[in-house]
């Protein structure tokens, strides 16, 4: 390639708007993804990450900034649209309940407008584009995700690794633990997989290292030995083959009735029916407490039912609410570690009855439900990728803290409820008239 090649194709990427928003997509999912994770000790330490961090927030507004009209006139700082409305209810009744009762304030409000930022990004991501595109942008940035933990792998191993009291010195990449690693892998397999059946269905090529970059992820989830980001990947996977063979008469599911249902039921037999069979469970080697959360959760719920039960402490903040920890721990024995715990319920349900109370659970909950009400009127590729994400949500969730301000788990989340709402609509008969009449016009001309 010459020298004029080059400056061209330079050129082109400048002045070309929607080339350069997607590099800034792909920019912005992959600092979500996690990077520069532990690479930034590497480059500068905290101040670097925090820098990104806070960049990337930026940069996804100024893309959503850039894609809301073609002239200065035309840009809207908040693009909103009718059909996510419910959404939008749903956030504003969350930020509200958590400026009332937060303990600070203004690290409250930083939180919220993160978490905004989070949000609109996600919805905006299922608006402007398809299943293929939107999972092409995310492929792009997974090449970098992977790229990155093979530095951590094979260069910056101080970085990379560390040592783990129940596995020992053990690879856990970008992420502060080997789960995150795990997670974050099993997410990437799992769109990757989603893209190849979009692609095949359209008749589309696949990239030309996409199967390299496939099978670098599945090294990746393997190594990280996270059973749970493993049985995600499996049962995600397997719905997807059978939902396959089923063709267009497959069965589909209302995945927010289901998701509230499997969440709450789940936790009701973990502390009722699990610990009546806490003697079989012990003698075929199986830990009937989850590895400690069966107690830990029955804590809280006990903690919860006296304190703040329908306001709950604020967005992300219960963690950091010192006198609201200093009274959970007393609900535990004096010689249990769970006198020291300092964050995370493993559960999200729990984790947002603790920031927002009954009410923001509910209207969680309801959400979704009402996100998913039209499910038989969206397209298969919607609805595969709606199911992929939500299976992936609904499995880590039992038994982890998923969400966060920023973190790709909250921008997925908002791009399964966007997608969820964008179904086909039928266009309004006046509207439909003026279309033709329109062309009508312009034909006789």
């Amino acid at each position: 390639m010459n020298a004029l090649d080059i400056r061209t194709r330079q050129e082109n990427l400048l002045y070309n708007p929607n080339l350069l928003i997607e590099v800034l997509v792909v920019f912005c999912i992959m600092c979500r993804l996690g990077f520069p994770g532990n690479l930034a000790i590497v480059f500068g330490g905290e101040p670097v990450r925090s820098a990104i961090d806070y960049g990337a927030s930026l940069v996804q507004l100024l893309v959503m900034l850039m894609s809301s009209g073609d002239t200065l006139m035309d840009i809207k700082l908040i693009d909103l649209k009718r059909k996510y409305v419910p959404v939008y209810l749903m956030l504003a009744f969350m930020f509200v309940m958590s400026m009332l009762v937060a303990w600070d304030r203004g690290k409250q409000l930083t939180i919220i407008l993160r978490f905004s930022v989070t949000a609109l990004f996600g919805l905006w991501l299922a608006d402007r584009f398809d299943s293929e595109h939107l999972l092409e942008l995310v492929y792009f940035a997974q090449l970098g995700i992977i790229a990155s933990n093979f530095l951590c792998f094979t260069v910056f191993r101080n970085a990379g690794y560390h040592i783990d009291e129940g596995y020992g010195y053990i690879f856990r990449g970008l992420y502060a633990q080997k789960n995150g690693l795990g997670s974050e892998f099993a997410w990437g397999i799992l769109l990757q997989i989603e893209l190849l059946r979009v692609k095949r269905r359209r008749g589309h090529p696949l990239f030309r290292f996409f199967w390299g970059a496939l099978g670098a992820q599945v090294f990746f989830l393997l190594i990280s030995r996270s059973t749970t980001a493993l049985f995600c990947c499996g049962a995600a996977l397997a719905y997807l083959i059978l939902y396959d063979r089923r063709g267009e008469n497959a069965h589909r599911y209302q995945w927010g009735i289901l998701y509230t249902a499997v969440s709450i039921g789940f936790l009701f037999m973990a502390l009722t029916i699990m610990p009546l069979f806490a003697p079989l469970l012990e003698a075929i080697g199986k830990d009937a407490t989850l590895t400690g959360r069966v107690p830990m959760w029955r804590g809280i719920i006990d903690f919860l039912q006296e304190h703040n039960t329908f306001t709950g402490f604020g967005l992300l903040q219960f963690w950091e609410t010192p006198p609201a920890l200093k009274d959970l721990h007393s609900y535990f024995p004096r010689d249990s570690w769970f006198r020291s715990m300092e964050y995370g319920a493993h559960s999200v349900l729990l984790e947002t009855w603790l920031d927002l109370g009954l009410f923001g659970l509910s209207s969680y909950y309801i959400t979704l439900i009402h996100c998913f009400r039209r499910v038989k009127k969206l397209t298969s590729e919607q609805y595969s990728l709606c199911s992929v994400i939500m299976i992936l949500t609904l499995i880590g969730g039992l038994t982890d803290r998923i969400f966060s301000n920023v973190n790709y788990n909250s921008m997925f989340f908002f791009v399964m409820l966007g997608v969820a709402c964008g179904w086909p609509r039928p266009e309004p008969e006046r509207s439909r008239h003026r279309r033709e009449n329109m062309i009508a016009e312009e034909q006789s001309a």
